[in-house]
């Protein structure tokens, strides 16, 4: 069963509540199984939304194995300390897969541990080289992650670009005058060899 409902990016970077197409919960505890597909938009971009529900039970998070396969120590204490201590789990791991989904890092091949969330002074999430907002609706967590080094080429790129590439009609009027190059050539090389060689 899935809860459906919108979300907007907007409410995302402003770190209110949205909500999205739920995940189907998993008592497997794979990190693959438990987010699912997420959202993911152009390079640069990064969007996961996932159930809180699908995280795993833990009577202690420091030595469980599946949360210290993908949270650091300072994450872990972070998240602890929170009201509700799944919410603020969940919150980092989407945030850990929207910085993949940005591009901004490779997806891991064991757990996200090394992709590690700090916070600021004020709370706020932190990565390095990318714009960060966690949110969660008491059962479902979101985060976005913006990576401004993956922006696209600017204008003044493209335009060189561009310039390196001949238009169709340029290179046939080229051609064109190639041949002709050739046919004068060849008919000057005739009349000097014809002035040349004796007549009979």
């Amino acid at each position: 069963m899935a809860d459906k409902a919108r979300f907007t990016i907007t409410s995302l970077l402003k770190g209110k509540s949205a909500v999205a197409q739920s995940t189907p919960v998993s008592t497997e505890g794979d990190p693959a199984a438990i987010g699912g597909p997420g959202l993911s938009g152009s390079i640069g971009l990064g969007l996961e939304i996932a159930n809180i529900a699908a995280l795993p039970d833990a009577v202690d998070y420091a030595q469980d194995e599946f949360y210290c396969a993908n949270f650091t120590p300072s994450e872990i204490a972070h998240s602890i300390k929170e009201p509700v201590a799944k919410a603020a789990f969940q919150s980092l791991l989407a945030a850990k897969r929207a910085i993949v989904k940005s591009g901004a890092v490779s997806e891991p091949q064991e757990g996200y541990k090394n992709i590690e969330i700090s916070f600021d002074g004020e709370g706020r999430p932190c990565y390095p080289g990318c714009l960060l907002s966690l949110s969660d609706t008491g059962t479902m967590a979101a985060a976005a992650c913006f990576w401004p080094a993956a922006q696209p080429a600017t204008a003044a790129e493209i335009a060189r670009a561009e310039q390196r590439i001949i238009p169709t009609r340029i290179r046939i009027v080229a051609l064109l005058v190639v041949l002709s190059l050739l046919v004068l050539f060849g008919i000057g090389f005739w009349k000097i060899l014809d002035f040349l060689l004796p007549h009979r």
